[in-house]
């Protein structure tokens, strides 16, 4: 009895608190503003990188491209360590370029495109749900979980939230062209985003099999290379036909550092995957579980098995670098996808309920992420970080 009048209280008082016209705006602000003070982004580091009292080498290598992009070598390629990898994104370059090497201005672009994702997944949610309720829980989650927080916690020069940006808006736009030419970008900002083509693909072969009422195994398959479908095959051919023109013209001696191996289960990197599993969805695996039992419940196997499918491809594939975090959040369509088939297949009712605990879990869940060699980092929340200023300031020590 007393959890229920929490919980009744709880999604009274955001009723209450959302009655705004401009709702969509407020809740968009606070959960930005929200994950922000509970897991703050370490700006000292780049603080350091500005003042040239510390290094982040990807900036560097960065700058080198955007002056020279097809041929980083001739100005320094060879020292920077796992740079190798970068040679073929080219968004930031792009925009170190337009902005002349600006790095704050970069970041502060980036976290506007990190509240634009926000933004537009809360207008998705509410599209379907029509409840401001589960709308502002899912969003509180999503803000507070890895994929929310890194467009202003990544000041390292990854550019994930860009390909994240591209890869939703080729989910919601039916526009073949927007669609090729928003692949293309999410491609050519990171390799990751190419698997991810995958999920978006999964993405239209699920709404077209719910639009058609037909979930036949080989119907899904078709579905796959008609409709919107098509366009990912045809942006695939062209992002391989450009890359390996590239790399034959312009890097015919490069090659990879990685030895293409699972790295998350060699030596002690192993003992923290299932750690760095949860960590990257938090609450939100209540919120899979559930789209899962859903279609077992609704008898709807063949397209269970093709979306276990594809989150297998994110797990494998997941595993073969060691910021795993910044990998499995590319399967960000599969929350989408999860949030489609409850309001296929469950009543309002009891998806509130699912989503006030996923909220729950991902606001109250320590912002934790592992950032390569088997480091597992964690932002602390604005009040800690604050004390530990003041305990570096007056050298306490405290915190060594």
């Amino acid at each position: 009895m007393l959890f229920e009048n929490f919980y009744h209280s709880v999604l009274g008082w955001i009723e209450f608190k959302l009655r705004s016209r401009h709702w969509i705006l407020i809740l968009t602000l606070f959960s930005v503003s929200l994950s922000i003070f509970l897991a703050f982004p370490p700006y000292t580091v780049l603080w350091n990188h500005l003042n040239h009292t510390g290094n982040l080498d990807a900036w560097t290598f960065i700058q080198h491209q955007s002056e020279n992009l097809l041929h980083p070598t001739d100005i320094g390629y060879g020292v920077y360590v796992r740079r190798d990898a970068m040679i073929y994104r080219w968004t930031l370059p792009l925009l170190s370029y337009v902005t002349r090497h600006n790095v704050v201005l970069i970041l502060l672009f980036q976290g506007l495109i990190g509240v634009a994702f926000i933004n537009q997944i809360t207008k998705y949610v509410f599209s379907v749900s029509n409840d401001k309720v589960i709308t502002c829980l899912f969003i509180l989650s999503l803000s507070n979980i890895f994929i929310g927080v890194w467009p202003y916690a990544d000041i390292h020069g990854y550019g994930d939230t860009f390909a994240y940006f591209f890869l939703l808006n080729a989910l919601f736009t039916r526009k073949h062209a927007a669609i090729f030419f928003l692949m293309l970008a999410a491609f050519f900002t990171d390799e990751r985003a190419v698997i991810a083509g995958g999920y978006v693909l999964l993405w239209y072969i699920l709404n077209k099999a719910y639009e058609t009422n037909d979930f036949k195994f080989w119907t899904l398959i078709k579905n796959a290379f008609i409709g919107r479908g098509w366009v990912v095959w045809v942006s695939w051919i062209i992002y391989f036909t450009i890359r390996i023109y590239i790399g034959k013209t312009y890097f015919p001696d490069h090659r990879y550092t990685y030895n293409w191996a699972p790295i998350l289960l060699q030596d002690g990197n192993r003992y923290g995957l299932g750690s760095s599993l949860w960590s990257v969805f938090e609450g939100f695996w209540i919120l899979l579980s559930a789209a899962f039992l859903a279609l077992i419940l609704s008898r709807k196997y063949a397209l269970l098995i093709v979306l276990s499918f594809g989150f297998i491809v994110l797990i494998s594939t997941g595993i073969y670098v060691h910021d795993i975090d910044r990998a499995l959040s590319y399967g960000f369509p599969f929350l989408l996808m999860a949030v489609f088939i409850l309001f296929k297949n469950a009543s309002l009712r009891s998806i509130r309920v699912i989503f006030f605990f996923v909220c729950f879990v991902c606001v109250v869940h320590p912002l934790v992420f592992t950032m390569g060699y088997n480091r597992v980092i964690w932002l602390e929340p604005l009040p800690m970080r604050v004390i530990m200023g003041i305990d570096r300031l007056f050298h306490w020590n405290l915190f060594n």
